[in-house]
């Protein structure tokens, strides 16, 4: 019955799975010190009929073993600073007691759906809006 249910899984993602990715990330520091990180990139199961904007164009090698979900988590830090022209916040709190200093910035890039045409050896990321 798992094993059914398994195969049901992964043959629905084959099918309806789409080749648009979401993509969300958060990192909190403290005195410089980076307490917190949340990186998301996962596959989504919908398509949505918006229009793309190009963000960026990059050298990202796609390995033949690998999916292309596999390949995006692999070079996150690489493609991360094409997501940072989107809905990008920063929140910044400095706290000053006596002898305690504390500074505490908080980045999040809201998620956003976007998808990635690799060709040759570059990749280029679109996002809907």
């Amino acid at each position: 019955m798992a094993r059914t249910f398994c195969i049901l899984i992964i043959l629905f993602t084959a099918l309806c799975g789409s080749e648009q990715f979401w993509f969300s990330y958060k990192i909190v520091t403290l005195n410089g010190l980076s307490i917190f990180e949340e990186k998301n990139i996962t596959q989504t199961m919908t398509r949505l009929p918006q229009g793309e904007e190009k963000l960026c164009t990059i050298l990202l090698p796609q390995d033949a073993m690998l999916s292309q979900e596999q390949v995006l988590r692999k070079y996150f830090d690489i493609i991360l600073p094409c997501f940072y022209p989107l809905s990008t916040h920063v929140l910044a709190n400095h706290d000053s007691h006596p002898n305690v200093y504390n500074d505490r910035v908080e980045l999040v890039i809201a998620p956003v759906r976007f998808t990635v045409v690799f060709k040759d050896e570059f990749a280029t990321i679109n996002a809907f809006r």
